[in-house]
Parts: structure tokens; C-alpha cells; sequence
């Protein structure tokens, strides 16, 4: 039996305030085996973010865990996280967080040139990306050019650019209408059907949540089962 690509165990993340300790996540076991599809949700304020950004090493859990295509995240150096976090996760974020001074075949070869390919190397991988999820009409347009849908699928092959582990989206149609959703969603579903794309999505969305293979449901610090809830 393989092991999972991404777990979590015993993850615990306090915010403690002058006023007040607030315990979002408490003690959270979550295994990802690779190639699946995930849906996580929950309402707003129970820690589905905070848990996404700490699988992803972007946010340090107060106690636990987290192992990554092998990995200890945070049994590493802390220099060692960003190349880590840069060649094993890609994220894909409500607002996209494309940089603005930057074309599309810019913000996607990004990853690439941080990881220390050639600029050679890196544009040529991300206008491999492009092609691949049908995006080739717009490599020289600068984020403030496109749609939303458009911002989402250059956000995606960003996302893809390094062939990471796995693929971490938050809440990732938040932002798009109903037609730039589902188009959206396609690419996600087909890049995990064909590809084998392991994919977490924190949404609110019940629709983009039933395309999980599994759906996963944030209560009380814990991440449980739909049919426990």
C-alpha cells in the first residue's frame, strides 16, 4: 500500500490574542493519497483556509505535523521551507495573486526561475503549461488585461509549472461568474482525471464540492467525514 502523498496528524493551530486563546484547528488528521481529489468545506471562520496555507507550508501549526510527498514541512531548516514549499505545492487562490507588473508567460515561468531554471528553461516550461490547458492567446497581457476566468487560467498553470505534488485551491471560483466557474472546475476535474492532478479545494460551493472524489467537512476545529456531519 502506497502512503499517502499529503498527511496531516495532530494538527493544532492556536491564535492567542491580549483577550483571548482561539484554537481554530485542533489536533486535525487527514491523509491525500496521490491522484485525489479532495473537497473541503465547512462555514466561513472554522479554519478551512488556516489549514489549506499549512499543508502548504505558507502557515505553521501551533502542534502536529504535516508530511509532503515524503517530507517533514516543518521537521526542516527553515531555509529550506520556500524551495520546498516552490517545488512540491502548487497553490491557486481566490484572487489569483498574479503580479501585476508581470505578463502571463511571466507570472507562470515565476516558480520556474525561483527554483533556479535557466530563462530559457523556465519560458519554455511555462509555454509548455499554456498549450497544455489551452491558454496560448494571451502570454504577453498583463493581469489588469484579463477576465477573471482568464486570470484563473493562467493562476492554474502557474500552479502546474514545476509539477508539484499536489495542488492546494482556495476557494478557487470565489471570485468568477457562473460560466468562468465551470470552466474553471473543467480544467481542475480533467487535469485530475487525466493526469493524475492530486487536488485539495476548500470552497463554499456545494456544486464544486460534489466533483471531489471525497468530500470533507470543517467542524469544531476537526475535519470530518460528509456523512458523520
Amino acid at each position: 500500500m502506497t502512503s499517502p502523498v499529503l498527511e496531516a496528524r495532530g494538527v493544532t493551530r492556536v491564535f492567542q490574542t491580549r483577550a483571548e486563546r482561539l484554537e481554530v484547528l485542533s489536533g486535525v488528521d487527514f491523509q491525500v493519497a496521490r491522484g485525489e481529489f479532495v473537497s473541503i468545506v465547512g462555514p466561513s471562520g472554522t479554519g478551512k483556509s488556516t489549514l489549506l496555507h499549512i499543508l502548504g507550508g505558507l502557515d505553521r501549526p501551533t502542534a502536529g505535523r504535516v508530511l509532503l510527498d515524503s517530507h517533514d514541512l516543518f521537521g526542516c531548516p527553515e531555509s529550506e521551507l520556500p524551495g520546498l514549499r516552490n517545488e512540491k505545492v502548487g497553490f491557486v487562490f481566490q484572487f489569483h495573486h498574479l503580479l501585476a507588473e508581470f505578463t502571463v508567460l511571466e507570472n507562470v515561468a515565476l516558480p520556474q526561475l525561483v527554483a533556479g531554471a535557466s530563462e530559457a528553461e523556465a519560458f519554455g516550461r511555462a509555454e509548455q503549461v499554456l498549450s497544455e490547458i489551452g491558454f496560448t492567446n494571451r502570454l504577453t497581457h498583463r493581469p489588469a488585461q484579463l477576465s477573471g476566468g482568464e486570470k484563473s487560467k493562467a493562476a492554474v498553470a502557474r500552479a502546474l509549472v514545476n509539477q508539484p505534488a499536489v495542488v492546494l485551491a482556495d476557494e478557487p471560483t470565489g471570485s468568477l461568474d457562473a460560466a468562468s466557474s465551470g470552466a474553471l472546475m473543467d480544467l481542475l476535474v480533467g487535469l485530475n482525471r487525466d493526469r493524475g492532478l492530486t487536488l485539495v479545494v476548500v470552497t463554499h460551493n456545494p456544486e464544486v464540492a460534489r466533483l471531489g472524489r471525497r468530500t470533507l467537512v470543517m467542524r469544531d476545529g476537526k475535519l470530518w467525514n460528509d456523512e458523520e456531519v
